[in-house]
């Protein structure tokens, strides 16, 4: 599935916009004194101000070229500190046959550059800001695993690998919900997941509201 639009919200927007736009050099598409919207290939996204005392984080995940890994590697750690697991900044799923690398912007959002080694997405050009593809996977968090599953192939989308009662994939390689159980740990990283709501926009599907 593609992910048209993303709106993630944040109680510190004027932290996160120069973040987005100036160290990563994203195309910034609209801003007004509330929100801002930035181009990440294929998709829109739009952080807005929370209007809360909740400071909502995220995880999302943004593909790259399959053949590009180690480039923007480097092109991340020129401009972020990488997150480190056991001594690592990068890992390799077996299940996935994907490369990954994790940091956060300014708020605690968790990001995520993924080459899918089963994609044909090759680039014949060095690594840059252009080449984040799109959106590929958006972090939701439940109280229930296996029953929000349940609702989301109701609407038509297909759980993608295993699921277990506190992690479950559900899209495709192009598009996925990481559906986990609050409180568990975000890979990567030391933050517990916690409900926060956000909106999507997914190609053939329609625009849904979480939380």
């Amino acid at each position: 599935m593609i992910f048209e639009e993303v709106k993630l919200y944040t109680a510190r927007l004027e932290d996160i916009k120069p973040f987005y736009v100036d160290t990563l050099g994203l195309e910034l598409l609209e801003e007004s004194e509330h929100s801002f919207t930035i181009r990440v290939g294929l998709t829109k996204m739009i952080f807005a101000e929370s209007g809360t005392e909740q400071e909502p984080f995220y995880h999302v995940a943004w593909m790259i070229p399959t053949n590009r890994f180690q480039e923007a590697k480097a092109w991340a750690a020129a401009r972020v500190r990488l997150s480190v697991y056991e001594g690592k900044d990068e890992t390799y799923s077996t299940n996935w046959n994907s490369n990954s690398l994790y940091f956060e912007d300014p708020v605690g959002n968790i990001l995520e550059l993924i080459a899918h080694h089963t994609v044909h997405n090759e680039s014949d050009r060095p690594f840059s800001e252009k080449d984040l593809l799109q959106v590929c996977e958006v972090g939701l968090v439940t109280e229930d695993v296996l029953s929000t599953v349940d609702e989301l192939e109701q609407m038509g989308l297909k759980r993608w690998g295993e699921a277990s009662d506190t992690f479950a994939p559900v899209g495709d390689v192009n598009g996925l919900f990481i559906v986990v159980k609050k409180e568990r740990v975000w890979f990567f990283s030391e933050q517990q997941a916690q409900m926060y709501a956000f909106e999507v926009s997914i190609r053939d599907v329609g625009r849904l509201r979480i939380g």
